[in-house]
């Protein structure tokens, strides 16, 4: 029997190193220096991995912005809603995964008990909201979705109510640009080239510029490479640019 070529895990220096690159190529000084870690833990979790989001966790905590409490807690809702939107496009198992180990190591006075999404209802409203949203990234083009979908109701029902109804419309904790790093993170670190073609389109149609979303593609390009991944069939915004 031929031996199994069992891969390599990165190491914590390797993680502690990576993100490093990341903040310093992010860029930062047009879309928000409060966002690399977004893109970090949505394309980091989604590519597998997950097990160093703690690590991230604790680096974060050490910085001046999170000195006391209220700060640490207000960073953990926005890292638990980075993880909750990436189920919407990566499933629930990765960023649960993560959510459990982040929550292992937070100190008693950190954490938060809050419920983002306490008293939601999947009506009318929730759909109008979902629709707003998918209207901002698709225009034109979602009628073709729509006509796909219209044999495969229970996609087109997900899609609408739940995808974008629930998880992506809501922008409370995380804004418009933050909700598009998170799902352009978690779908191109999978090398899925239909999706991801719809979310450069996307970010670029909500008005972060061609240059910056290359970066970001950069950003995560590096982020695969951690985790093991080749991300060859994705295509550069270069590619959708015409789309826009």
């Amino acid at each position: 029997m031929a031996a199994i070529d069992v891969p390599r895990d990165p190491t914590e220096e390797e993680a502690l190193a990576l993100f490093e690159v990341i903040e310093e190529k992010f860029p930062s000084t047009t879309i928000g220096d409060d966002k690399w870690y977004v893109l970090t833990f949505a394309a980091m979790v989604a590519g597998g991995g997950h097990e160093f989001a703690p690590l991230l966790y604790k680096e974060l905590i050490k910085r001046p912005e999170y000195k006391t409490s209220e700060q640490r807690q207000a960073l953990m809702r926005r890292i638990r809603e980075t993880l909750l939107k990436l189920v919407s496009v990566a499933g629930v198992c990765k960023p649960l995964d993560a959510i459990f180990d982040i929550d292992a190591i937070t100190a008693p006075e950190d954490k938060d008990y809050s419920f983002s999404r306490e008293g939601w209802q999947c009506d009318e409203e929730n759909r109008k909201r979902g629709f707003a949203w998918q209207d901002r990234l698709y225009r034109h083009n979602q009628g073709a979705i729509d006509n796909a979908l219209s044999s495969q109701k229970d996609f087109d029902w997900i899609s609408k109510n739940i995808s974008y109804g629930l998880y992506l419309s809501d922008h409370t904790i995380l804004n418009d640009v933050e909700t598009e790093l998170t799902v352009l993170g978690g779908i191109m670190i999978q090398n899925l080239p239909r999706e991801t073609g719809w979310h450069l389109r996307g970010t670029r149609r909500i008005g972060v510029s061609k240059e910056d979303v290359e970066t970001i593609q950069q950003c995560i390009e590096l982020i695969g490479k951690f985790c093991g991944l080749k991300l060859h069939k994705v295509p550069r915004v270069a590619d959708i640019e015409h789309e826009v």
